[in-house]
């Protein structure tokens, strides 16, 4: 049974509250637990080491590692990049408030991890791993404006400079001693509510394909989710309207 930290979305918690709930260790973006058998993730936006982004409501988030080439199959990295099929479930924190995590719920990989270019600790430009994921089921937690994109289009269009601009502004607040402008006034605005998803009763007992979990059956209808017996991997829930409109999931 999957572990339940019994925590509302968008709640703030302190480094001390993250131990003792998930009883994993107090320091590191990536806290693993054997105790409640997660692993805990933080998107730091205080200290401009790594450069997630929001593209399209999915997260890319910047591996383990603060110095030279990352390596995806080392510690909690590969811990992430299994985490579909090796049972440990992964939870989100991100703090764009010194000290302030804020609690944005259980995710999954929705696609590979890949390989991009930032720079280290040292200044020194080298390899870090993306891995792409979501919120599962998908909210509306706090997040920070200048790392948000509606697409990727418009990643491409304004994202060019976005890491040159935040380092930037980090190492002048940092002389400065002021608290970093991306605060929680500088929040994801929510859009419109969309229609009511309506999943088609008769997919129940489809055979499906997933890029990464190969083929499975639809078993079960749950509201907005779908059930699915994979082959390989054994049961996932996995959010109809993302899956189908990423085109993650085909039926065969």
């Amino acid at each position: 049974m999957a572990f339940d930290p019994g925590l509302k979305i968008g709640q703030i918690l302190k480094n001390a509250d993250i131990v003792d709930t998930f009883k994993c260790g107090n320091m590191g973006g990536m806290r693993r637990s054997k105790t409640t058998n997660t692993l805990v993730i933080v998107s730091d936006y205080t200290k401009g080491i790594y450069h997630d982004k929001w593209i399209g409501g999915v997260l890319h988030y910047t591996g383990m590692g603060k110095s030279g080439d990352q390596d995806l199959y080392w510690s909690q990295n590969a811990t992430l990049a299994e985490s579909g099929f090796n049972g440990v479930d992964v939870h989100l924190f991100e703090m764009m408030d010194a000290g302030e995590y804020v609690y944005c719920g259980r995710i999954e990989l929705v696609d590979k991890p890949y390989a991009d270019t930032q720079p280290g600790e040292d200044g020194v430009q080298r390899k870090v791993w993306m891995f792409p994921i979501r919120p599962v089921p998908d909210n509306d937690v706090q997040k920070p404006q200048m790392f948000v994109f509606k697409d990727m289009e418009d990643y491409k269009a304004r994202g060019k400079n976005v890491d040159e601009e935040y380092t930037k502004m980090m190492q002048e607040l940092k002389k400065s001693k002021t608290k970093p402008l991306i605060a929680k006034a500088s929040v994801y605005v929510k859009p419109e509510p969309k229609p009511s998803v309506i999943i088609p009763a008769d997919i129940v007992g489809k055979t499906v394909k997933h890029k990464t979990f190969g083929t499975g059956k639809i078993t079960e209808i749950a509201g907005t989710t779908i059930v699915i017996q994979f082959d390989t991997v054994g049961e996932k829930k996995m959010g109809y309207e993302f899956y189908m409109e990423k085109k993650l999931l085909e039926f065969v």
